[in-house]
């Protein structure tokens, strides 16, 4: 597989001068239909790629008169809204650093980002406005499609009286331009500082996996709080000219499958667990299917052979599953194009060019031939992230011999296909989501029945994995104790980490240090549930 890529030049194309100068909130986004609205009342509306940049200009300006200044963090806490693009654009034309929330995020788990990133301002709408209860103090609220109430600032009305802001904020490539937070296995959840050169960082996976064309329109499932939804089938494809539907509702197989055709969509991407509700919703939902459709990308986790073989037999489709991380990017693929490989069911693929992956050990050497090891890139200075914010030293920790290594398991068969293995580490992935089970556990102990938990993933063939509570309680078991739980868990953090079951032990299994062994818990069998 030919591997090279030319980083300068792609960065050229996107706006960057030749003396490292660049500010994302200025790449070109030239499609007439660059982003296609599908609203839940099922209204469409159609924004330019000129439009998007304009009013990007009109919001940098009310946002500054709002009192934004370079280097502020500005948060974000939309549904899916053409504001979820539009903003990220206008704060760093300002210079300021944009921190994308997950709609889905309950109080909770806003509040640890918000207070983790020094967030000073944030935008949200009627629909996320309930999740700043308790914790807008000291924040300037910027509502957009809504009535703003007197504490807040209408951004709607604001940008539209506002001139267009022309002048974009001197930052260079490395300068730090949004912080997405990921979820880890303890304490709180990281900070990936995503420099301004992040979505240069994507362009060799817009261009040899999505591998789109600017007649197709492309259809992600993703939330625009991570950075899949908002960079790497977002605001990348955008800037390189491709056109990309923004689906306000929630999942409907039916209304997912009638949107496509309606709206002629030819490529969607989705975690895998998008494709295998599509798939589970059967044929007689599929009797809206696009007529259009020829591609499907999927990324987020293990793409299993059901959702595959059922693609293929009902739309003739062949599923590309891909792998990335927001600290790296998209470094694995099953790629499309010239000299590509058909993929082959259950193997993430091959490395995206411009990406020196390997397979080695903890310390950063590369294993024998044949041998698993951890997925590591090596620092060629264009990864999507830079750092942690507020946490360098962890960051500097994973940089070993050159690669930084990653948490994931692989191995490599004889024609270079990567094989996903294993984490090393403990994230749950549920539903395309990364849960990071400190934070449920913490919500979890607060319940008064509760003296200790612990959370591991079990497999599940729609969602991937479930999250299982094992807990130890102070007495006994209250009635209803698992809705209790996931109430808690879900208003607390949000619905995706809720658990699904419930064990109840006399005592979690531990490590002479005192850690939770959460391997012997994921091989627990007995159906040790909730009494009724």
């Amino acid at each position: 597989m030919n591997q090279r890529w030319d980083w300068e030049a792609a960065a050229g194309r996107l706006g960057a001068k030749r003396d490292g100068r660049f500010n994302a909130g200025g790449v070109p986004i030239t499609h007439p239909s660059a982003l296609v609205w599908r609203r839940e009342n099922g209204r469409d509306e159609i924004f330019s790629g000129d439009t998007i940049q304009r009013r990007s200009r009109r919001v940098a300006n009310a946002l500054r008169r709002g009192g934004v200044r370079p280097g502020d963090r500005v948060a974000g806490l939309m549904g899916r809204r053409p504001g979820a693009f539009i903003v990220p654009l206008a704060v760093w034309r300002l210079g300021a650093i944009y921190v994308p929330l997950f709609s889905g995020f309950r109080r909770d788990a806003i509040s640890v980002r918000i207070k983790d990133a020094g967030v000073t301002a944030i935008v949200t709408d009627p629909a996320n406005r309930g999740g700043l209860a308790g914790i807008e103090a000291d924040l300037t609220i910027f509502l957009t499609g809504g009535t703003a109430d007197s504490d807040e600032i209408d951004l709607d009305r604001e940008a539209d009286e506002a001139d267009e802001l022309q002048d974009l904020a001197d930052t260079r490539l490395g300068d730090p331009a949004t912080i997405i937070y990921t979820s880890g296995t303890s304490g709180r959840p990281k900070g990936c500082v995503i420099a301004h050169r992040g979505i240069i960082n994507l362009a060799p996976y817009v261009k040899h996996c999505l591998a789109l064309d600017t007649s197709d329109l492309l259809f992600s499932t993703a939330d625009t709080g991570w950075s899949f939804g908002l960079y790497t089938s977002g605001l990348a494809p955008l800037a390189m000219g491709y056109s990309r539907l923004l689906y306000e509702g929630g999942f409907n197989a039916e209304e997912w499958w009638k949107t496509m055709r309606d709206l002629g969509v030819t490529h969607v991407a989705s975690a895998p667990t998008g494709f295998r509700q599509l798939a589970l919703s059967g044929a007689e939902a599929m009797k809206e299917a696009p007529r259009f459709l020829k591609a499907a990308t999927a990324g987020g986790e293990t793409l299993d052979a059901d959702a595959i073989a059922w693609f293929q037999e009902h739309l003739g489709i062949t599923l590309h599953d891909s792998y990335g991380l927001t600290e790296l990017g998209m470094l694995i693929a099953n790629l499309r194009g010239q000299g590509s490989l058909e993929p082959t069911p259950g193997a993430m693929g091959f490395p995206v060019p411009g990406f020196d992956v390997k397979l080695v050990d903890e310390d950063g050497a590369r294993v024998a031939a044949g041998e698993e090891g951890q997925v590591g890139v090596r620092d060629d200075g264009w990864f999507l992230s830079s750092t942690y914010w507020g946490r360098e030293a962890e960051w500097d920790d994973r940089v070993r011999n050159g690669f930084w290594v990653t948490e994931d398991r692989a191995r490599v068969d004889e024609e270079g296909r990567f094989w996903y293995v294993a984490r090393t580490d403990d994230v749950i992935v549920t539903a395309g989501y990364n849960v990071g089970p400190a934070e449920v556990e913490s919500v979890l102990v607060e319940h008064p029945a509760i003296a200790e938990a612990a959370c591991v993933g079990k497999p599940d063939k729609r969602k991937g994995q479930v999250i299982v509570a094992h807990v130890v309680l102070v007495d006994s078991a209250p009635q209803g104790l698992l809705d209790d739980l996931r109430r808690l868990v879900g208003e607390r953090i949000g619905w995706h980490a809720a658990p699904r079951e419930l064990r109840i032990r006399e005592e979690l299994p531990r490590t002479e240090s005192g850690k939770v062994q959460r391997k012997v818990l994921r091989e627990l069998t007995d159906d040790t549930v909730q009494p009724e």
